[in-house]
Order: structure tokens, then C-alpha cells, then sequence
């Protein structure tokens, strides 16, 4: 197949295509020219069918088609970066309706989490389903929201990191209640969230001297970074990258946001 391609591209430029001269006679007078654009027709014909045969091969289109997105996979390593609920449910489902997520679709681990189109939906994963890409900003825009959200479900928790603006949040409700919330940005130096009592799980990571409020005085106090966040949400539900436990292969759903 290649060497007759090759063999037409050849000619095309000696003599029938883009090297060819311009010939003053017209093809009446100069049968020999006649004789090459028929030659020419001919060829171009051949080649437009065998692009049209190694198109439909490809799936109907000029590149192969993309891999089925509904395949089952293993769970992606995710946090860095990123803002996800982790929320206590008997199913997807149930998650997808409460949140007001839109237009569920059946997508895999790695596409849903790595595809940047929507929010990702896992399934149950020891009890917890997990809403990646949800909510970088609720914090500092909209914390009501969150309060909401929360009396849905018996336990939610919200995390969130970016290493770039130094902003790390760890959200715990129970029962609709916050019990435990801290946020830090350091993009804006400021403590956005600093309430209920620290957790064991804080104080076991030696999260408990961070910076209680934008009065304080920043040289006796500590700061959180993106490991603490994905700590946190290791000992409080979930390990995001996966590496504790080995889960089986599953999908999930990609939504849009209401």
C-alpha cells in the first residue's frame, strides 16, 4: 500500500502534477497533453479512494478513533492540585442527584479525572464516593454552599490544594455539622477557615500549631502544604493516590456542573 502511494505522489510531480510545465498547446492540439491529463484524472481518482478506504478503516475520520472512555479502569492517583467532596452514599447516583450534578455520562477512572470536561463521579468506594474537580473556589466564594450541601449527606468532607497560590483546605461535617474545618491561603496571606477542634488525625500528622487567625503572629505558628491535605483526606476517608489499598477496576460518571 505505501509503495503505491508513494508511486502516485511520484507522479504528481514528474510531469502530471506540481512539477509539471505549462504547456502553450491546448489539449486538442497536443494529444500528448491530453493523454496526461486523463492520466492525471486517473491517478487523483485512485488516490481519493484509497484515502477514502484508510479513512473509513480509521473509523470515519483522518486520525484513529478515540479509546472507549467506558472501559473499566483502576482508580487514578489524584489531589495535587485539585479540589474534590468525599461524601458517605450508597451510590453514584445518589451523590449526582444531591450535589445537582447535570448529564451523567459512563466514563472511566483516567478520563474522568484527567480529561478536564467535567466533574468526575466515582463509585463506592468503601462507603465514601468521591466528586473530583468540585468546588476549587467554594471557600472564598461561596462557603454557604458547602454548609448546604452538607445536610444531605450523614458525613461530608471538601478538600482542596494548589501548590501555586499555597491554598490547602480540609473540610469536615458530620450529621450536617461542621466538626472540623481549616483553610489557608497563601497567595492572600490569609486563614480563610479555622473551626471546631482539631482532629486526632491532625494532631497524629502534627498538624496542630498552624496558623489560627490572620491576627497572629506568623513566626510562632506553622503552615499546611498540599501533603498535609491529601493526608488528611487518607486518615479521614479516602487515599486519593491509591497506594494503601487496591481497589478493583470500575467507572464511574463525568457530569457538568449545574
Amino acid at each position: 500500500m505505501f509503495d503505491y502511494l508513494k508511486s502516485l505522489g511520484k507522479a504528481f510531480t514528474e510531469g502530471m502534477g506540481l512539477n509539471a510545465k505549462p504547456i502553450a498547446k491546448t489539449s486538442a492540439e497536443n494529444p500528448k497533453s491530453a493523454s496526461n491529463a486523463s492520466k492525471w484524472t486517473e491517478n487523483a481518482n485512485a488516490l481519493n479512494k484509497i484515502s477514502a478506504e484508510l479513512s473509513e478503516s480509521n473509523g470515519g475520520g483522518s486520525v484513529p478513533p478515540k479509546a472507549n472512555t467506558a472501559v473499566p479502569d483502576k482508580p487514578a492517583p489524584f489531589g495535587h492540585k485539585c479540589s474534590w467532596l468525599c461524601v458517605k452514599a450508597d451510590s453514584s447516583e445518589e451523590v449526582i442527584e444531591k450535589v445537582g450534578l447535570k448529564d451523567p455520562r459512563v466514563c472511566n477512572w483516567n478520563d474522568g479525572v484527567y480529561g478536564e470536561r467535567g466533574v468526575f463521579v466515582s463509585p463506592v468506594l468503601d462507603g465514601f464516593v468521591l466528586v473530583v474537580n468540585w468546588g476549587d473556589d467554594v471557600l472564598d466564594t461561596d462557603p454557604a454552599r458547602l454548609d448546604e450541601l452538607a445536610k444531605k449527606f450523614s458525613e461530608l468532607q471538601f478538600f482542596a490544594t494548589h501548590r501555586v497560590s499555597e491554598y490547602h483546605a480540609w473540610v469536615k461535617y458530620v450529621d450536617g455539622v461542621m466538626v472540623r474545618g481549616y483553610g489557608w491561603c497563601g497567595d492572600i496571606g490569609e486563614v480563610l477557615l479555622n473551626n471546631g477542634e482539631i482532629t486526632p488525625e491532625e494532631e497524629e500528622l502534627g498538624l496542630d500549631n498552624l496558623l489560627p487567625d490572620n491576627e497572629a503572629d506568623w513566626d510562632e505558628y506553622e503552615f499546611p502544604d498540599e501533603e498535609n491535605v491529601l493526608e488528611i483526606a487518607a486518615a479521614w476517608g479516602i487515599d486519593t493516590s491509591f497506594t494503601r489499598k487496591t481497589y478493583p477496576e470500575s467507572t464511574g460518571f463525568l457530569c457538568d456542573i449545574n
